[in-house]
Order: structure tokens, then C-alpha cells, then sequence
């Protein structure tokens, strides 16, 4: 009876420590980062135990706050799944960036010119984003295969590419006539053709439950199929791969498909629950792409991790220009904190990296 206690009792740790395990260094990457953010904002001449406190209440103290906070999370929510999908299957891509710039463009777009009643609008501009962000990351993912380039500068490159495309076309073909700013690089503005709110009187649009939706379905696919398993297997080892019948070129196209059509879909969440427009580099400009990165990186690639993680990163930023405007606190201060952040976790896999190199390198001789 003791041994059979005994058992259940390891069983119930093991599966806790596996719960808990991943976000050991994360946390600790969290507390670093605040430490040291408390010592700049000390430096700056405030009191950085009643600025972090104001930071938090700033983003999640009240309703008010706590749905700002959802709200700016949605974009990092998408761009972080994103990452996660090529990143977890091994392959570099650091290509949602433009793929979100481009679905938020094309969604725009759509949501002008397509007739109909606004539910059908809507869904056409969701759709459209998505597909674009799949064509023009099918597009890194041919150049990359068939001229044998690194990816990860490929999409790097192709980011700026987007960007350029969007500002031409909102500048020369489908600018705002009726925009009260001349020099504004934006498009129509939206009226009726929008995500609708959750709760009257707060920002937060359904476009955070399409992000959850897409969160639970990431982790399915992920976790629960063979796709799952195959991507991973095509973008650690391809010849392994292919020796075990998976053919890794293809699934490295799946895979930045899907990444490519989350990271659209981000971009057109973006524009009919939030702006309601494009305005030239609304996307590039908050950096929503690279916050994805870091939420990945700090839930080691896990979809529900990574939207808790969004939502943290999220929030600290709203408590950030909250505590800027009732303390004069200089908001960069949590773009330093996320840098720090961001720099303790990725030197954890540097060094798991160099580790996992040295070993090789000692059994190749």
C-alpha cells in the first residue's frame, strides 16, 4: 500500500516539476529584468518599488486597464504563434513580421471594397489576410528551397519587402481621399465593416477570442497530430525525415503556410478591431512582431504559454505608458525590461546550443 502511495506520489511530482520545469527560467528572466528596471528608474530619480506597482496596476489593475491589455495583446498573441509553429518545427523563419503587415493591408482593402452585409465583410477580410499571409511566406519558402539560401535572412529580408508594398500602395493607389491629414499614409477609415467590441465602453474586440481559438488549435496541432510530429521531425533532421518516409521539403511549405496565415490573420484582427485603417507602419512601428518573438521564446515555443506570455509583455507596455503619464516615468523603461528579458532567455539556448555542439563535435571524433 506504502510502495503504491509512494508511486502516485513521484507520478504526481514527476508531472508537476514537468508542468513547472519550463517556466523556471522564465520567471527568473522576469524577476532580473525587473530588478534591474527598478535600478534605472531609481537613477532616474523615482521611487522604482511605487513605479513597478503602478506599472502592474497600469496593466491590469482595473477593467479599464486589464482590457487595454488584452486588446494590445492580440497581435503578439498571433505573431508568437507564428514564431512558434516554424520555430518548433525547426525551421528559422522571422518572417511574420511582413506577413502581418501585409494581411493588415489587404484586410483594409477588402473591408472597403467588398459588398455586403458588414458579418460577411468581416469574415472576407479575416480570410483574405490570412491567405496573403500564406502566399507571401510561400514565396520565402520556394526562394529559400530552390536556390538552397538560409531562411532566416530570407524572411528577415522579405519583412522590409512587405513594408515597402504597404506604404507604396496606401500612398499612390488606395490612400484616404477623404482624410482630413493630407500627409497621413492611411486608408479609408472603416465604419460599419469592423469587429464588434465585447464589452460596451472597452476596447477589447472578439479578436482576442479568435487569438485564443487559434492558441487551443495550435496546440492540437502541435501536440495531439501526426502532422505535428512530422513537422518537427522535417525541421530537426531532414534526412532522418525523409529516411522515415516524411518528405521534409513539403512540410517545411505546410508549415510556413500555417505560420504565414496566423501571422496575416494577426494583421487583420489588428485593423478591424483596433485601428479600423491602415496607417503606414502600424505594425512595424509598436514592434508586435518582435514581442511575439520574445513570448515564444519565454514559453519555449508552448501556445498557451504564449498567451500568457503576450499577455504579460502586453501589459507591462500599457503599464509602462500609464505610469509615463501620472508619474513622468520614461516608457522606455519597459522596453528595457523586455530586452533584458529577452536577452537572459536567449542566452539560455546559446548556451544549449554550444553545449549540444561541443557534444557533437566530441563524438564526431
Amino acid at each position: 500500500m506504502k510502495s503504491k502511495n509512494s508511486l502516485s506520489g513521484s507520478i504526481a511530482k514527476s508531472r508537476l516539476s514537468n508542468i513547472f520545469e519550463p517556466l523556471k527560467h522564465p520567471l527568473q528572466a522576469i524577476v532580473v529584468g525587473l530588478l534591474i528596471g527598478g535600478v534605472i528608474i531609481a537613477l532616474s530619480g523615482f521611487n522604482p518599488f511605487e513605479a513597478i506597482i503602478g506599472m502592474f496596476k497600469g496593466g491590469f489593475g482595473s477593467a479599464y486597464y486589464l482590457t487595454t491589455t488584452l486588446t494590445r495583446s492580440v497581435p503578439i498573441i498571433f505573431a508568437g504563434l507564428a514564431g512558434a509553429l516554424a520555430w518548433g518545427s525547426g525551421y528559422s523563419s522571422l518572417g511574420a513580421a511582413g506577413q502581418m503587415v501585409l494581411g493588415a493591408f489587404t484586410s483594409a482593402v477588402v473591408a472597403v471594397i467588398c459588398p455586403g452585409p458588414p458579418a460577411f465583410v468581416v469574415a472576407m477580410s479575416l480570410i483574405s489576410g490570412a491567405i496573403v499571409g500564406v502566399l507571401y511566406s510561400l514565396i520565402s519558402a520556394y526562394v529559400s528551397e530552390r536556390f538552397k539560401l538560409d531562411l532566416l535572412i530570407i524572411t528577415l529580408m522579405m519583412n522590409y519587402v512587405a513594408d515597402y508594398i504597404a506604404s507604396y500602395f496606401t500612398t499612390y493607389v488606395v490612400k484616404d481621399p477623404l482624410g482630413l491629414d493630407s500627409s497621413a499614409i492611411q486608408t479609408q477609415k472603416l465604419t460599419d465593416n469592423i469587429l464588434p467590441k465585447m464589452f460596451e465602453g472597452y476596447s477589447l474586440h472578439w479578436g482576442f477570442v479568435i487569438s485564443v481559438i487559434c492558441v487551443l488549435f495550435v496546440l492540437f496541432i502541435m501536440k495531439r497530430t501526426s502532422f505535428g510530429y512530422k513537422a518537427k521531425m522535417g525541421g530537426l533532421n531532414s534526412n532522418f525525415a525523409n529516411y522515415g518516409g516524411v518528405n521534409s521539403t513539403k512540410m517545411m511549405y505546410y508549415v510556413l503556410m500555417l505560420s504565414g496565415a496566423l501571422a496575416g490573420l494577426g494583421g487583420a484582427c489588428e485593423v478591424l478591431g483596433t485601428r479600423y485603417r491602415y496607417v503606414d507602419s502600424m505594425i512595424t512601428s509598436p514592434g508586435y512582431a518582435w514581442t511575439g518573438i520574445i513570448a515564444s521564446l519565454m514559453s519555449s515555443n508552448h501556445p498557451v504559454g504564449i498567451l500568457v506570455s503576450s499577455i504579460f509583455l502586453a501589459g507591462i507596455t500599457t503599464g509602462g505608458s500609464t505610469i509615463e503619464r501620472s508619474m513622468g516615468v520614461p516608457s522606455e523603461v519597459t522596453t528595457i525590461i523586455q530586452g533584458i528579458i529577452t536577452l537572459l532567455i536567449t542566452a539560455r539556448f546559446a548556451v544549449k546550443w554550444y553545449k549540444k555542439k561541443s557534444a557533437t563535435g566530441k563524438e564526431g571524433v
